[in-house]
């Protein structure tokens, strides 16, 4: 008897430490909620927040006014993304390393090697620079970018290259018409785009146009603000053309004031013909701003699951809030399968936007 309760009590005690740990640390102890329909308690740290670059956050008090707002540190609000605030430059017009190739009179940096790194470049400068990467393996980080009289699209990843990454770096499209997208994917493998402050794009933000080679998009840890701010464009926080896709878009923060922008389009038609989407996910991600809707997945193009879960947005200055809706662009409760939207969150109000039949459904 007396071995029994020793054992129990111990068992309550490192509940009890473990629970105390997890509150310390800024993060709730999963519960009853999961089960509910109500907000999902976090659990761990997958926010990003950790490896932030060192700056000022650019818009701390960006979801004071509301009732909800995510329980984890929000990309732009309450960590600085883009790159960090006090390092020193370098002039890409000296660049000299193996697998890159510089065209001064252009402004275009080329990466034909693989593995290679750009890190710490200054491609405002001189009218703006471009990077093409023909290369696999390439991570252009910790840059700074403007689109100026050259009107050079800041990256292109060309149909030869493949596995792309570009983090913690600042893209300013400033507004300019003649570039469809700040980052624009042609290649096969994985474009990754993390902690990143991507802004003022006259077009669309970012763009997978692969051709139908296989690839996917991890889309993390970036403040996205303001697409489409050329007049007459249709810009979106992503396209997609062809496929196949596999997508992953996460902890992101949108901000939006002008233009003319439909969020996170996953909608890979070419016209009349069909594109694929073999799995992807919007998550943790929280949405503010003027757009039709944040999200837009086309249903018949899911070869798998698609999933739209435990995001937070103010659907206020949005013609269709969430989601466009519907068996065709999707939306809570679209009578597919395929499409799944768990524990999404209105911060004016705190409601849970979800399909009302989530039995089954596993709550990750």
């Amino acid at each position: 008897m007396q071995s029994t309760l020793t054992t129990t009590v111990g068992s309550l005690l490192a509940c009890a430490f473990a629970a105390a740990v997890a509150l310390h640390a800024g993060y709730a102890v999963a519960g009853a909620g999961e089960e509910t329909g109500a907000p999902r308690a976090y659990t761990e740290k997958g926010d990003g927040a950790a490896s932030a670059p060192r700056c000022d956050a650019q818009y701390p008090s960006l979801l004071s006014r509301y009732r909800a707002r995510p329980p984890w540190p929000v990309a732009g609000v309450d960590y600085c993304v883009g790159h960090p605030a006090a390092i020193e430059f370098k002039d890409p017009a000296a660049i000299s390393m193996a697998g890159v190739t510089v065209d001064h009179k252009k402004r275009l940096v080329t990466v034909t090697g693989n593995g290679v790194t750009l890190d710490g470049y200054d491609f405002s400068l001189d009218g703006g620079w471009g990077v093409v990467v023909e290369g696999n393996d390439a991570t252009i980080q910790n840059c700074n970018f403007l689109v100026g009289a050259n009107r050079n699209q800041p990256v292109l990843a060309a149909v030869s290259s493949s596995n792309v990454t570009v983090a913690y770096c600042a893209i300013d499209g400033h507004n300019e018409p003649s570039v469809g997208g700040l980052i624009e994917s042609r290649g096969s493998g994985t474009l990754t785009v993390q902690y990143c402050w991507l802004k003022n794009a006259g077009g669309d933000m970012v763009q997978m146009h692969n051709g139908g080679r296989a690839a996917g998009l991890v889309l993390q840890y970036n403040l996205i603000q303001n697409a489409g701010m050329a007049r007459g464009a249709h810009g979106d926080y992503t396209e997609f053309i062809d496929g196949p896709f596999t997508v992953t878009i996460e902890y992101n923060t949108t901000a939006q004031s002008g233009g003319a922008s439909q969020g996170f389009m996953v909608e890979p038609d070419i016209g009349s013909n069909p594109g694929k989407i073999i799995s992807g996910e919007i998550g943790n991600n929280t949405f503010t701003g003027t757009v039709n809707a944040f999200t837009g997945v086309t249903v018949a193009d899911i070869v798998n699951t698609f999933t739209v879960r435990d995001n937070y947005f103010d659907p206020s200055r949005t013609s269709s809030g969430l989601a466009f809706g519907g068996p065709i662009r999707g939306g809570p409760n679209d009578n597919s399968a395929k499409s799944i939207y768990l524990r999404n969150v209105n911060m004016l109000t705190g409601a849970i936007v979800q399909d009302v039949k989530t039995s089954g459904i596993s709550r990750r």
